[in-house]
């Protein structure tokens, strides 16, 4: 019983060494700590050694990137120096890549705006529910031809309708999922070029010849476009 309990002590105390945000400042060292907010100007959080205490707060400038919990990687941007200017923005899997790097969090939401990144989140959502249906209806299948193959009739029978209704979801999920975060790349791709197309309109003096090969002056007016 006492090596039971000693080897659930180390299981809890690996876990929650793995369960830290890690603040990786641009001069190479770090912050273990437990992220609260992120906004346009500063990151909000609270040290991981003492949770309960004050919240500290360090402008993004300094910030290079945050190493969350759960694995993801967020890269931080000063506020307004998101490179709006680059690339082209794609949906890839259950992300969004910028000129073929994955992008993430509070660097969306600045690319694409509040409203598309509550989308992005939905639809990430989406596409994650549909993975799971997914992989219900596959080892839904794989059970039922187990199943057949060993003559148990009615739990194939069983685990043929839980595949049988899986694969709806999974197809509904994945497709609208994948459809809205495409929409937000194409938004913001779209936005690039409407923003990066202008044109002028300008009064000009001209000359023109008459009939009788005289010169005159004329008004008129200048369109040009960019592109």
């Amino acid at each position: 019983m006492k090596k039971l309990s000693l080897l659930i002590v180390l299981f809890c105390a690996s876990l929650t060494i793995m369960a830290q945000d890690v603040i990786v400042k641009k001069d190479g060292t770090t912050i273990e700590s437990k992220v609260i907010e992120i906004n346009g100007t500063e990151i909000k959080y609270k040290k991981w050694s003492n949770q309960d205490g004050p919240l500290y707060s360090i402008n993004r400038s300094a910030v290079d990137s945050i190493n969350y919990q759960n694995g993801e990687v967020e890269l931080i941007t000063s506020g307004n120096d998101v490179p709006k200017s680059l690339g082209i923005m794609e949906r890839r899997g259950r992300d969004l890549t910028l000129d073929g790097r994955k992008i993430y969090g509070e660097e969306v939401r600045l690319l694409v705006g509040e409203q598309n990144y509550q989308t992005y989140l939905s639809a990430r959502k989406q596409i994650g529910a549909g993975n799971f249906f997914g992989f219900v209806f596959w080892v839904s299948l794989g059970a039922t031809v187990g199943f057949y193959l060993a003559g148990n009739y009615n739990a194939a029978i069983i685990s043929g309708v839980v595949a049988d209704v899986n694969l709806p979801l999974l197809i509904i999920f994945k497709s609208i999922g994948k459809g809205r975060m495409s929409w937000v790349a194409d938004d913001y791709n779209w936005s690039r070029r409407a923003s990066a197309f202008s044109y002028q309109l300008s009064p000009s003096i001209m000359k023109c010849n008459s009939l009788e090969s005289q010169r005159n002056l004329g008004v008129g007016l200048t369109f040009s476009m960019n592109f």
